[in-house]
């Protein structure tokens, strides 16, 4: 199928020439002419398109001049090929900087030079178009992000700025930011030399990650902003610029200043906790590695003094927030020396405020330590204390809890469940997984929600062998393909497969595949996993 011709606009009023154009360009191309500019304009806006324009001047004088100018500022996307009546090297230089691709001698002209020539301009302006479709569509992405974007001098110029930016600053543009702002040291930091020490950081590093600092809006409302950002040096290592984002972070400072608050109140209203409470606000800001340093880096050992690897009692654990940090917790302690108290629990949700309520439950947990030996008393006693405080905040949160005390002499374990996910006890010479149940088979209700309900305590035998896994809810309320899920019954079935891998192993191990059923290959909540592998007496010396 042959191609339509080239359109092309002729505008001159010399009609001879004319046809020696449309001569000399064959008839692949379409000549469409128009004596002057004024005839040419309309053609130009109607729905026909053309690809290119040829301009026959008369003379070269400043009027071709201005006729070329207008023409290409009108129709930047068409190419423009000049006709002069000579050669002349300046006046050509002067159409070509006019916008014109090209200037052609009339006396010179032939069929190969003119064609080459237009062949040539269109594929210029082909490129040229491509280029600015290529920046605006740059632009666009820039100026369209939810970060705003800079670059300033070392001296402290804004040299870019993008639509976010501006809009975060509470300016209008980034025209209006960046003729603003123009001591970004004191117009913009509210904190004096705050600007002197981001420089000197970059000096040192030449990148900042996370540089909070609080700045001024141009209606000098103050806000909290975090910044990203690197240096930019020539082949030489000489500084040319700063570049990076920046995120308005006002909403979680405000956040953090709430908690503050609240555990202030919490203090105020359990007198003996005060010092507790400090270090769960600091906890709390420091957010994950402050919290993962709260759970057991040691365990103990059965009988004191044993080696480890003999311990009567042999401790495993996996625990993976969902997010910065987490509403579950666990807890190893020696009660004696013969015995042990692990103890689990998971607040409803995740995040900032489940993880505020795990740390008033570590601190409720370390002052029960007289009603540690009783696992019925100690949560009865747990759930009083946390009603007593939720409802002085007006905060309720579901907490599931389970609480066991563990005698490697005796070979007994003793324990009782506020509303959470049955342990498995897996009985490796019986080559058995069973969720481990109180004695009356009920279940009992989690904390916070009642005043006083009783707790069960119930006992039951180990031997040389047992495993006992606990965990919390996170670790089967997965999704997998075609919107099922992962039950509990999966998991004893998944936990049988794998009774021949010693307890770290199985936990990673399990923990994969249950990421291999899930959809998006992660967990949806936070996930605890804690082991206790009773050995049984270990061999005298």
């Amino acid at each position: 199928m042959e191609s339509d011709p080239l359109k092309i606009l002729f505008i001159g009023g010399d009609e001879q020439f004319a046809r020696v154009v449309a001569g000399l360009l064959g008839g692949a191309i379409d000549l469409v002419t128009a004596p002057t500019m004024d005839d040419a304009m309309p053609r130009l806006s109607g729905q026909h398109p053309f690809q290119a324009i040829l301009i026959d001047l008369p003379a070269a004088d400043k009027d071709g001049l201005l006729q070329v100018g207008l023409l290409s500022v009108k129709k930047p996307k068409l190419p423009i090929l000049v006709f002069g009546p000579s050669s002349d090297a300046e006046f050509a230089a002067e159409i070509v900087r006019s916008g014109a691709q090209d200037y052609l001698a009339k006396d010179e002209l032939d069929a190969h030079l003119l064609q080459r020539s237009l062949r040539c301009a269109l594929e210029r302006q082909h490129e040229r178009s491509s280029l600015i479709e290529e920046k605006d569509n740059y632009y666009g992405v820039f100026d369209h992000l939810v970060e705003g974007i800079f670059r300033t001098t070392p001296d402290g110029h804004y040299l870019l700025a993008n639509i976010a930016l501006a809009r975060i600053y509470g300016y209008a543009s980034p025209v209006e930011l960046m003729a603003s702002i123009t001591d970004i040291a004191h117009r913009l930091y509210v904190d004096p030399g705050r600007r002197e020490e981001f420089v000197q950081l970059m000096q040192a590093n030449d990148t900042i990650t996370g540089f909070e600092s609080r700045i001024y809006l141009k209606d000098q409302t103050i806000i909290w902003i975090s910044e990203n950002c690197r240096a930019v040096r020539d082949a030489q290592g000489n500084l040319l610029y700063y570049e990076g984002t920046v995120e308005d972070i006002s909403e979680r400072k405000h956040a953090e200043e709430q908690i503050r608050r609240t555990t202030a109140e919490l203090s105020r209203s359990r007198e003996e906790l005060r010092a507790k409470n400090q270090l769960m606000e600091d906890n709390l800001r420091m957010a994950r590695e402050i919290q993962t340093a709260m759970l057991p880096q040691l365990y103990p050992v059965f009988p004191p003094g044993a080696a480890p690897a003999q311990s009567a009692f042999q401790f495993t654990h996996r625990y993976h927030p969902a997010d910065a940090v987490s509403g579950d917790f666990f807890s190893v302690t020696a009660l004696s020396d013969g015995e042990v108290g692990v103890f689990i629990c998971d607040v409803a949700g995740h995040g900032v405020r489940a993880a505020l309520v795990t740390a008033m439950i570590r601190a409720l947990a370390e002052e029960l330590k007289p009603l540690a030996r009783d696992p019925g008393q100690f949560l009865r006693k747990l759930n009083s204390d946390l009603c007593a405080i939720l409802k002085s905040t007006g905060s309720p949160m579901l907490t599931t809890a389970f609480y066991l005390v563990a005698d490697w002499q005796r070979g007994t374990l003793r324990f009782s469940n506020a509303g959470h996910p049955k342990p498995l006890l897996i009985r490796r010479a019986q080559n058995s997984v069973e969720p481990l149940a109180n004695d009356s088979g009920r279940s009992q209700p989690a904390l916070g929600l009642f005043d006083d309900p009783p707790y069960q305590t119930t006992e039951t035998i180990l031997a040389p062998g047992d495993f006992l896994m606990l965990f919390t809810d996170g670790l089967y309320e997965v999704q997998g393909p075609d919107e099922e899920l992962y039950t509990q019954q999966r998991l004893v079935l998944d936990v049988k497969s794998l009774l021949s891998l010693p307890p770290g192993k199985m936990f990673d191990q399990l923990l994969e595949t249950i990421r291999t059923f899930s959809t998006d290959r992660e967990f949806e909540d936070d996930v605890c996993l804690v082991g206790l592998e009773y050995l049984g007496q270990p061999p005298k010396n």
